[in-house]
Parts: C-alpha cells; sequence; structure tokens
C-alpha cells in the first residue's frame, strides 16, 4: 500500500504543485490604454497565426484526456494498470487538462482586447504568460505520455524474454 501512495506522490506532488504555482503566480488581467490609431491588420494576422497554435494544442490535448481517461477506466483490457502506469497516465492528464485551461482562458483574453479594440497589446504580461503556460503544460503532459509508452514498452520487452 505504502508503495502505490509512493508513486503517486512522486509523479502527482510535482504536477500539483506545478499546476497551483501557475495558476497563482498569473498576472492580473489588465489591458491599459488602447491606441486605437495603431495598425490593426499586423496585430490581427498575429493574433489569428498564435490562435490556430493553441487551438491546434486545445484539440490534441483533449483527444489525449480522453484517451489517457479510456485507458484509466480500462476500456483498452490489455494495458496492465500498475500503479506507476496509472499515476503518470493520470499526470499527463492533469497536464493535459491545464493545457485546455489555459489555452481557453487565452482565448478569453482574445476576445478582450477584440472587444476593446487594443489589438497592439498582445503583448500584454497576461496574455503572454497564459500562452507560455498553455505550451509548457502541454509539453509536459506529452513528455508523460512518452515516458509511459516507453515504460510499457520496456515492460512488454521484459515480458517477451
Amino acid at each position: 500500500m505504502c508503495g502505490k501512495w509512493g508513486v503517486t506522490a512522486i509523479v502527482g506532488a510535482p504536477i500539483v504543485l506545478a499546476s497551483a504555482w501557475a495558476f497563482l503566480a498569473a498576472p492580473a488581467t489588465h489591458i491599459g490604454v488602447c491606441d486605437i490609431a495603431t495598425v490593426r491588420d499586423q496585430f490581427q494576422k498575429t493574433v489569428e497565426f498564435l490562435d490556430s497554435i493553441i487551438q491546434l494544442g486545445i484539440t490534441l490535448a483533449t483527444g489525449l484526456t480522453g484517451l489517457g481517461a479510456a485507458l484509466l477506466l480500462g476500456l483498452r483490457g490489455d494495458l496492465r494498470p500498475t500503479p506507476w502506469i496509472v499515476a503518470v497516465l493520470a499526470g499527463s492528464m492533469i497536464c493535459l487538462a491545464q493545457t485546455i485551461f489555459y489555452g481557453i482562458w487565452w482565448k478569453a483574453g482574445i476576445a478582450n482586447l477584440w472587444f476593446n479594440s487594443c489589438w497592439e497589446r498582445i503583448d500584454a504580461d497576461f496574455l503572454q504568460y497564459r500562452y507560455s503556460a498553455s505550451f509548457y503544460f502541454f509539453m509536459a503532459g506529452i513528455g508523460l505520455i512518452a515516458l509511459l509508452v516507453a515504460s510499457v514498452a520496456y515492460q512488454r520487452v521484459r515480458e517477451a524474454q
């Protein structure tokens, strides 16, 4: 019993701490003074490009979170859920859920810029932070999936010998 909780603590504690820290360290939402005379086209194209990247991350994270949930629920019978596999898969799902959260929060900030016609404020600290947090949690989730795949492959190779 202690071994199961140990694995969960080793994998889960850093993810929970990173999630809490990322949320609590988020800068306040403040646009500042807008200059409506600025060239809007270049800012709109930048926002469209960044939005397509965030949308791709949200889509992939949603699909991978659903796949992880199916694996945890046991819909795939040939995966042996050791405590290590469950902890890493749950950690990956938490990171990917954070990706979705920060991606949607970033989109809400962009909607605020659009509503206030403040495209030149795309570099605001709170928007940069949300975008970066979404990206970093996505990479952490993908990294944990890669770790999971490598550990399952190693397990399969050991069983085959």
